[in-house]
């Protein structure tokens, strides 16, 4: 029992997770009188609850909120924060495995599963009752003097019925299925696993609106964007809902599990159907809600066609209320699951759920914080704060506040654990954002202007002969770096046109490093040969069917940071040119499954070789007119399409010096092959193996293209055959011409 002073000669006092309140005289008083009163309704059958947790304690804290003025023109917040102060009554439930708190002066409480939790929980569940409240109406929250706790002995009468025993089929039903779901809320199986709170931060309202829903029945379908924190307020309404309920004479218990695992153990034709009525049993007996995780896949599982489905079979049950059910989906998900199976989404009440606001995913940044000072003494600077949210509203708009800051937050603290580290500055945020998205500083930080100089060296030295279409690339680096690119595109539309071999690919490589090149993961180039994709039955292979993503929509997930190449993009059919404009438009696509794909963080590259026919026969320093290009170019493709590419970025014939540029660049890239890089050989190559090389390794029609081939046979393989003779480790080799053979010695000194 909870109690306080409300004046000299009254006490008032509430038993924990019950109704029993009452006002005496002394503390000593109230003992007694709760006591006989919890006694008598024992005797006439009433339903008295059990102490929900195990040596209770208090403990007090002062939490600041922010109270606002209301009035009929709106509501004003006030000047300064208002300091509260909170009594906590806390202590483990053993059995379960988890924590439980209450908040008596709010009305308030939770569970939790590790106690360093408990100071931001007390602050979040605080300010969630408190914040926005008028003066006049936070009034009645105040506390009215010092709590303390007093124990309270009732006896029980074996003779009463327990009603909190459940019969032994019920238990028999809950027994199985734990072996399919999880009990909610969490057990103590997964006790220690959360190292960061699963908390809906600034969802109180919504939290609320949730578990009433739950209480008065029926299914509930929760619809937003990824990232809106759906799992996270469905989880809380469910620990709120079983609080609620938990003094009833048949409270509902709930239910967590995937339609996979639901009908995992079924090995043979038509088992899943039979694990599907068990299920239902099972959980009409517990009086069970089950909260399916991945809603979309029940539509996916079972036949061949949504109306064979798994969620096809459990429709019956579902409108003869036999089954409840709970799940979360996208918007998009959501009209899927409506075109293919309208009864079964009809089934649900849908309750949508935005994403925030700035203000208040600037308050959880906060709260994190304050979380992982107090319970992970870990300090996240504002600054660290401040960058965080600039870098994730501008670059992460593939995901939604407050999923990715908390993700983000998490990977920062998590770093800065393993490194033993007590403090996350502003430079550790952005040093891990370029770790996960690939993205170098120069584009992170606004105080790091570009060096024309610089940029114009990097391109340089991967692309000879092409001075136009470098300037055409470096301005779409100066255009991201001001930021003044579409965000509702993909970072730049690009279609590098030009006969084969000059450089368009060598472009989009040097362009991956340039953008993408400070992650520490997968290659940041995804190249796709659209000659593959020329039949219309062939689009399921980019975007999928079924369940099975295709191999574009998968990359894109996984690396949203990248460039992805379709290459020879004029061979393609013409419903892949219908699907890409979703992309180039939008920055979006949809999968067979509808679930969206965002591109806004992609770089898309396009390449052709439209209108090479125009400039003739190939040679050294032979171009190909541009208006003539760009004119086969539109006609090739659809206004529609042609006008949502940003720039066509034309690469002209390769001059002789190019040639000659990329040969020497080639030869010198054997000397850091690790055969020879091991053993520290150097190697010294005479002019005319270069001009050897350059002749060649050029073909009018496939440009320099055959120039790789040319070394590997040529100069690769002659100095293979010189490694068979002895060599010491650190000498250097003189790769030289005898007639039209490449010969290697070893060089003279000097």
């Amino acid at each position: 029992m909870v109690c306080w002073q409300l004046d000299d000669d009254s006490v008032f006092g509430m038993l924990l997770g019950t109704d029993y309140q009452a006002v005496e005289r002394s503390a000593k008083r109230l003992k007694t009188t709760l006591a006989d009163t919890m006694q008598r309704d024992r005797e006439r059958g009433s339903y008295v609850p059990d102490p929900d947790i195990e040596d209770a304690r208090i403990r007090h804290a002062s939490v600041q909120v922010s109270l606002a003025h209301q009035t009929t023109k709106g509501s004003f917040p006030m000047p300064s924060p208002t300091t509260f102060s909170v009594a906590a009554v806390y202590g483990v439930k053993e059995a379960e495995g988890y924590w439980k708190c209450y908040l008596p002066y709010l009305d308030e409480s939770f569970f939790y599963y590790d106690e360093a939790q408990l100071p931001v929980l007390i602050q979040h569940y605080t300010r969630d009752r408190l914040d926005g409240l008028s003066p006049e109406d936070a009034q009645r929250y105040v506390a009215r003097g010092a709590a303390w706790l007093e124990t309270v002995e009732s006896r029980r009468d074996d003779r009463v019925v327990d009603k909190q025993q459940l019969p032994r089929h019920v238990r028999e039903a809950q027994s199985q299925l734990a072996v399919v779901t999880d009990r909610m809320p969490d057990t103590g199986t997964r006790r220690g696993q959360h190292v960061f709170p699963e908390v809906a931060w600034e969802q109180g309202v919504l939290v609320d609106d949730l578990a009433e829903r739950l209480m008065r029945g029926g299914n509930l379908l929760l619809v937003g964007e990824p990232g809106v924190g759906k799992s996270v307020a469905i989880l809380e309404a469910i620990r709120k809902a079983h609080r609620l309920s938990a003094a009833s004479d048949m409270p509902p218990t709930f239910w967590r599990s995937t339609a996979d695992r639901v009908i995992g153990r079924a090995k043979y034709l038509g088992e899943w159907q039979a694990l599907c009525d068990q299920a239902v049993i099972w959980l009409e007996l517990s009086r069970g809600v089950l909260w399916v995780t991945d809603f979309v896949n029940l539509l996916q599982i079972g036949g061949d066609s949504a109306e064979d489905s798994m969620a096809a079979y459990l429709l019956p049950a579902l409108k003869a209320g036999r089954l409840r059910l709970i799940g979360e989906a996208t918007p998009s998900e959501l009209e899927i699951a409506r075109q293919k199976l309208p009864g079964f989404v009809d089934c649900f009440e849908p309750v949508r759920m935005g994403e925030m606001d700035s203000q208040r995913a600037r308050r959880v940044l906060d709260l994190f914080g304050a979380y992982a000072r107090g319970s992970l003494s870990v300090e996240i600077e504002r600054a660290a704060l401040d960058t965080s949210y600039r870098l994730l509203n501008r670059f992460m708009r593939y995901e939604r506040f407050p999923g990715k800051a908390v993700r983000f937050l998490g990977e920062c603290v998590r770093s800065a654990m393993a490194q033993e580290k007590q403090t996350v500055t502003e430079q550790d945020a952005i040093t891990q954002f370029a770790r996960t998205t690939g993205l170098p500083e120069r584009f992170l930080r606004d105080d790091q202007p570009l060096d024309d100089a610089q940029v114009q060296a990097f391109f340089a030295q991967q692309l000879f002969g092409q001075d136009a279409a470098i300037r055409q690339l470096k301005e779409v680096v100066y255009l991201f770096k001001a930021g003044l690119n579409d965000p509702a595109k993909p970072m730049a539309t690009l279609l590098f046109a030009g006969p084969t071999g000059v450089g368009k690919t060598a472009a989009a490589k040097a362009l991956s490093r340039y953008f993408y090149g400070a992650g520490s993961g997968t290659d940041p180039l995804f190249r796709v040969d659209m000659s593959e994709f020329q039949h219309a039955f062939q689009i399921g292979r980019l975007i999928g069917t079924g369940a099975k993503p295709g191999k574009l929509i998968e990359h894109v997930r996984q690396r949203p940071f990248s460039v992805v190449l379709l290459d020879e993009i004029e061979k393609a059919d013409a419903s892949v040119f219908d699907l890409l404009l979703a992309v180039l438009d939008e920055g979006r696509l949809r999968d067979s499954r509808g679930r969206i794909t965002d591109f806004r963080s992609s770089l898309v590259v396009m390449t052709t070789n439209l209108g090479v026919r125009h400039g003739g026969s190939l040679g050294f320093a032979q171009g190909v007119g541009a208006d003539d290009v760009t004119h086969e170019i539109r006609q090739f493709f659809r206004p529609e399409f042609f006008n949502r590419i940003d720039r066509v970025v034309q690469f002209s014939a390769l001059s002789r010096d190019a040639i000659e540029s990329i040969a020497r660049q080639e030869l010198a890239a054997i000397e850091k092959r690790e055969g020879l890089l091991r053993r520290g050989i150097r190697l010294r190559f005479a002019p005319e193996v270069i001009d050897f090389v350059t002749s060649v390794g050029f073909s009018p029609k496939y440009g320099a293209r055959p120039l790789q081939r040319a070394v590997e046979q040529h100069v690769v393989g002659a100095i293979a055959k010189a490694l068979f003779e002895p060599v010491e480790d650190g000498a250097c080799l003189e790769v030289a011409m005898a007639g039209e053979v490449v010969q290697v010695r070893r060089a003279s000194p000097g």
